[in-house]
This record gives C-alpha cells, structure tokens and sequence, in this order.
C-alpha cells in the first residue's frame, strides 16, 4: 500500500498474486506478477530430438521444480510422440 514503492514485484500463487495486483492496482503503482508456475514445453516434429529431450527433461525436474520456469505440461507434436517417450 505504500506509495512511495513504485514497483511491486511478486512470484507465487495465482490466489495470493491477486490479491497483491488488486492492492497495488488501487493506488494505480506498477507491479511485476510472475503467477501459476504451469509453464509448457512444446514440441514440434520438425525439432531437433536429442536437443528437445535434453531441454524437456532439464525443465521438467532439472530443478526440482524449485523455479518458476519449472515444466509442468507437456506438448508434443501427434508424429513424434512414440519417439520422445519411447526414450
């Protein structure tokens, strides 16, 4: 709430980043909100598999799931599917 605090930067849960936004928002102050942590890798067939595989498993649990970058889904092109779980 206060005003002299001209940005309010906020990384966890979507429930309480609400909560942050909507008290930073009423004294119309900036904020920087970083919510969910459900962030997707994507996989098309025209990838490089050694590399995506590589890229999916080093966000999938390279971390331990300690960063907000963490790989919480998935996606993978219908063509290389076998190939990529397969491994």
């Amino acid at each position: 709430e206060d005003e002299n605090i001209s940005l309010v930067s906020f990384t966890g849960s979507t429930k309480v980043g609400r909560q942050v936004g909507n008290v930073v928002q009423n004294r119309f102050g900036k904020s920087l909100l970083e919510l969910g942590g459900n962030n997707a890798v994507i996989v098309h067939n025209d990838a490089n598999m050694e590399l995506a595989l590589r890229g999916v498993l080093f966000a999938a649990a390279g971390t331990a799931g300690q960063r907000c970058t963490s790989a919480r889904r998935l996606y993978f092109h219908k063509d290389i599917i076998n190939e990529l779980t397969s491994r």
